[in-house]
């Protein structure tokens, strides 16, 4: 994304995306900017998350956007963030298009959020049966995805979201399929994706499957239990190597308190090879579940339903 571009692309509070007005600015990253917007004709709160025309140089993008936005709207599940909309619309005089999805507004926060301000405040880790349970809820999205033909490409802590009851979402999908067709790293081969969550196949730049959105999943499950991600690095290409090449660092270097048996079941779902992690992202989170469940039981700590704080008005 261009500077100029930038600047447009996250200080659109107060404007209108169509019948959207952009409230404020939520958030922002590589793909874009998420604002929290009002739409007047149905009186509701809704989240616009915005993307832009310098993401892209195919003249058939919006063809191509219209086809993976629609393929996210169709996905009907308790667990996916709700697509209810989605356009374009030029701003700055014309001088730039933007490209935006209207979903549903959660305002649990992310997951990263809720990492975040763990780690701010010495809150303890949530219980190995609160990571259970949000990992039932994510494998079921992304089992109903695959059978629908949809991978999600990068599942990491900002792409789930938390309602106010704590219930997980996945958000996003499409959105990673889309940059990876039209973003320059394509050229080089690789696939996209977050580089700490990425399965070795996307490193290699081999086909990417359900497999792959076990793995990054596996990782997020790593993170919760740790505080820390399986693989560290200082650059890019040594993440890659240590994807490639090494295992996970062993859980008991992090938390003694852990089970060999949920060792065992993370390490198959980091497996280097698609065809050696579970035949199901169900099964994955089944035979987590079946491992915590050996462990002594732990109080509950509110991890994914506290509410976090708000940040002041500006």
């Amino acid at each position: 994304m261009e500077e100029g571009e930038a600047v447009i692309i996250h200080e659109l509070a107060g404007k209108n995306l169509g019948k959207y007005r952009l409230v404020k600015l939520l958030g922002e990253g590589g793909m874009g900017a998420v604002y929290r917007a009002y739409q007047e004709d149905l009186e509701r709160e809704v989240a616009v998350k915005v993307l832009s025309s310098s993401l892209v140089t195919q003249p058939d993008y919006v063809e191509r956007f219209n086809r993976e936005a629609k393929t996210a709207a169709a996905l009907e599940h308790a667990h996916i963030v709700p697509i209810y909309d989605y356009g374009m619309q030029s701003v700055a005089d014309g001088a730039t298009l933007i490209y935006y999805v209207v979903m549903r507004l959660l305002t649990g926060g992310s997951l990263a959020e809720r990492i975040a301000h763990r780690e701010s405040t010495q809150r303890p880790f949530p219980s190995p049966a609160e990571i259970s349970t949000i990992v039932q809820q994510l494998a079921s999205a992304l089992d109903y995805a695959h059978t629908r033909g949809v991978v999600h490409r990068d599942i990491k802590a900002n792409n789930v979201m938390f309602d106010d009851q704590g219930t997980a979402f996945v958000v996003d999908f499409g959105i990673a399929k889309l940059l990876d067709a039209t973003s320059n790293i394509t050229g080089t081969g690789m696939t996209m994706g977050t580089p700490s969550y990425m399965a070795p196949e996307q490193w290699r730049g081999d086909d990417v499957g359900p497999a792959s959105d076990q793995y990054a999943l596996a990782v997020l499950v790593y993170a919760l239990l740790t505080g820390r991600l399986p693989f560290e690095a200082e650059t890019p290409f040594q993440m890659m190597h240590k994807h490639l090449n090494e295992q996970p660092t062993p859980l008991s270097l992090h938390r003694a308190d852990l089970s060999p048996e949920l060792e065992a079941t993370l390490h198959k779902a980091l497996a280097k090879e698609a065809s050696g992690r579970f035949s199901r992202v169900r099964d994955f989170a089944e035979a987590l579940q079946t491992a915590i469940h050996k462990e002594a039981p732990r109080q509950p700590t509110g991890f994914f339903v506290t509410p976090l704080p708000r940040p002041a008005p500006t």
